[in-house]
């Protein structure tokens, strides 16, 4: 009742300022429904050159002409992000200005993705055949967004009803993991979309599906069983507006299923066992939307949102039959939102909104228990344009959580246009991330994997205490005193940069970050027990620190061809390790002659797999007139450092970094070697028929152990008819 009474009260004020309107104001609103507008950064349409925040903008064309077929495909090549994979997990993560997957939030149409069962979302869950734009905000959103978006934001934007239209493609594809150019025993995977939509006068209809069939691929083949095994997946995506005079009925539909089959070696006591066995997933969205519009001066929108995620394994030993491994999870969000935009003049815009959420878990991990919470927030922004060459947005939000209590989070941008070729942008914001789920009620205990055990912190004192009346933990190894609740992380974030128009064709623009987030949440051994296994718990640092620079040169050589260069530095530390370096209380030894030698400043290469260097470079021609479209592309990321794991599902073991035992990643330390991934496309259109061509990883780098995300060369053709569109 609360809940319904709060969006009683927002829609009856919004009413009431409706009535305060003048008939004699421009309507603003409609001014602003121009080309190359972005949503995400403010919540509602701007112009992206007009944004005083880092953003990109990923246009469909650009992702046709990649030939990417997946989302993790388009991300990797951007500037400032990094496709990442999880481990010791499933999933491929994004990471943004240092930041670890679990602080980017990922949106479809501005509603968030659900699924970080293991701390990652799996992008290649989403396809990109149905997608408009992608929205990429760096930066901290929790002032717009709330918790999960310290890093920022990236918002996939699909496609809606415009105009009678189809189109279908198929494209198949083989990775070639020897370093063959092309062998029969290449793993294939085929790819098939198809789309359509029909508008009849107020009515528009949208629909997608695409069916996704790989053999997966193998970067190990000495080993049993594939690094990616073979699997099956469908999307389905519906979307339908119904314009009734100044009011828009939107109704957006989701689905996604994966069938997947396992053949691993396991480490089970001591000894190489085969197993094999199956997986699913199913994920699903409902989300309908009512914008009206009150006059020239307000708009109203009011939105549900309810998604549910859920993956079930299961593997047996191939010898007997015998289950050895079991595993399932099951996730559900739903959402009320209001919010309002009110423009008081061409010089002030209010943006206001408030919502309440409710989730809850349950699974296997977390002792079969559902697990529920539930958060109320509201938000309020404002833009002011004093003058044309200056644009000041700030905002705050308001979060209260059943668990961890209230949040504010505030933000503060100023974009000034020093001249008309020179715009200066500023940023400054606080975010917030509660703990989640996973760090809170882990209870997992990995027995096909040669054995660790997973404890959130509400569990863990428990199942400590548990283990020690039992007699199976190893004397010593486990100081329960030490045990604390974890904290929600805050980080303050400041960004500052630049966009310069050199000459008409030649355009750069540079963007210096710093993020100091305190109760950064990270993992430690916490104890062992008398047969060795590894018991982790989740654990507060106290401060971390990531800042760097990212910069992109855009030079249009011709009207056909474009030429982009964009390079990343980044710096991401442990504010106490420096604190106890320059302090000279951190040391390191030499694993040669064991001499013990005091660590210098210099010498602390920062937080484990994060490189300080990562770039790309790009080539596109594209020529409307003649059907031609290529591209070669370049994505470079830098050595970086990881930590010690072992056995997952695979029973994988990765060495650490740290070989000379101090816990934190120097000079010294072994690295994952940096490495460089070339792209190629090109693509010929005739009338209503597009053939692709290209090949990924030309150059077929693969690393099995630390990089099992990147597959070996990967050769593709595609073939698209699209029906020749009509109005209505």
């Amino acid at each position: 009742m609360r809940n319904r009474a709060v969006t009683i009260l927002f829609l009856v004020s919004s009413t009431g300022l409706s009535l305060a309107q003048s008939s004699e104001v421009v309507d603003t609103l409609k001014v602003l429904q121009l080309d190359e507008v972005m949503v995400t950064a403010t919540r509602n349409e701007r112009t992206v050159g007009a944004l005083p925040m880092p953003v990109t903008l990923i246009k469909r064309d650009v992702i046709k002409s990649m030939g990417s077929v997946r989302l993790n495909d388009v991300l990797t090549e951007q500037t400032g992000l990094v496709v990442v994979p999880q481990v010791n997990g499933q999933g491929n993560g994004i990471q943004v200005q240092g930041f670890d997957p679990d602080y980017t939030l990922i949106l479809v149409d501005g509603e968030p993705i659900v699924g970080r069962y293991t701390g990652s979302l799996e992008l290649s869950r989403l396809s990109v055949g149905n997608i408009k734009q992608i929205e990429i905000v760096k930066g901290p959103s929790s002032s717009l967004y709330g918790s999960d978006a310290l890093a920022g934001v990236i918002n996939i934007i699909t496609e809606r009803p415009t105009r009678n239209q189809g189109e279908f493609s198929v494209r198949t594809s083989a990775i070639g993991t020897q370093n063959k150019f092309m062998d029969l025993n290449d793993s294939k995977t085929i790819d098939v979309n198809g789309s359509g939509s029909i508008v009849h006068k107020n009515l528009g209809v949208y629909l997608f599906g695409n069916s996704r069939i790989s053999d997966g691929y193998d970067l190990a083949p000495e080993s049993f069983g594939k690094t990616v095994s073979p699997f099956t997946n469908y999307t389905f995506g519906a979307r339908t507006t119904y314009t009734l005079g100044k009011t828009e009925i939107n109704l957006g539909l989701r689905s996604y299923s994966e069938d997947q089959k396992y053949n691993f070696e396991v480490v089970s006591t001591g000894a190489q066992v085969l197993t094999k066995g199956s997986g699913s997933i199913h994920d699903w969205t409902i989300n309908p939307v009512i914008t009206h519009r009150f006059g020239t001066k307000l708009k109203a929108t009011a939105r549900f949102y309810t998604t549910g995620y859920g993956t079930n394994t299961e593997l047996r030993r191939t010898q007997d039959d015998v289950v050895t491994y079991r595993d399932y999870f099951n996730q559900t969000f739903t959402r009320y939102e209001v919010n309002a935009e009110y423009f008081f003049n061409d010089k002030n815009v209010l943006t206001t909104g408030a919502g309440s959420i409710q989730e809850s878990v349950v699974t296997s991990r977390y002792s079969d228990s559902e697990r529920l919470q539930q958060t109320n927030y509201a938000l309020v922004q404002h833009e002011y344009t004093p003058f044309r060459s200056l644009n000041v947005i700030g905002g705050i939000r308001y979060d209260r959580n059943s668990v961890y209590g209230d949040q504010l989070s505030p933000k503060l941008s100023i974009r000034w246009e020093a001249s008309k070729r020179i715009v200066i942008k500023s940023s400054f914001g606080q975010g917030f991330k509660t703990p989640d789920f996973r760090q809170l009620y882990y209870n997992f205990t990995n027995q096909a994997g040669g054995g660790y055990i997973v404890l959130g912190t509400e569990v863990v004192k428990e199942k400590i205490d548990e283990y020690i009346a039992q007699g199976i933990i190893a004397p010593g190894t486990v100081d329960v005193s030490k045990l604390q609740s974890l904290q929600p992380e805050r980080s303050v974030s400041l960004n500052v940069g630049a966009d310069v128009k050199i000459t008409s064709q030649l355009k750069w623009s540079a963007n210096f970050f710093y993020n100091k987030v305190d109760n950064l949440i990270d993992y430690r051994e916490l104890a062992r027990t008398t047969q060795n296994k590894v018991i982790y718990s989740f654990f507060n640092i106290t401060q971390a620190v990531m800042k760097g620079v990212e910069t992109d040169f855009n030079y249009a050589i011709t009207p056909q061809f474009s030429f982009s260069l964009g390079y990343q530095y980044l710096s991401a530390v442990d504010q106490k390790t420096v604190d106890q370096i320059e302090s000279g209380t951190k040391y390191w030894r030499d694993p040669i002659t064991f001499e013990t030698r005091r660590l210098k400043s210099s010498e602390y290469f920062g937080l484990y797999n994060r490189a300080q260097h990562t770039g790309n470079v790009k080539l596109f021609y594209h020529n409307p007139k003649s059907g031609w479209d290529a591209s070669i592309r370049a994505i470079y990321r830098g050595k970086f450092g990881v930590r010690g794991i072992d056995g997952n599902i695979q029973g994988l073991s990765v060495p650490s970094s740290d070989v000379n035992g101090n816990q934190l990643l120097d000079d010294y330390d072994n690295f994952v070697s940096g490495y460089t991934l070339f792209n190629f496309s090109v693509a010929k259109t005739f009338k209503q028929i597009r053939l692709q061509a290209g090949m990924d990883n030309a150059f077929g780098y693969t690393d099995p152990i630390y990089l099992s995300n990147i597959p070996g060369r990967s050769t593709y053709l595609s073939i698209t008819y699209q029906l020749k569109p009509t109005n209505p």
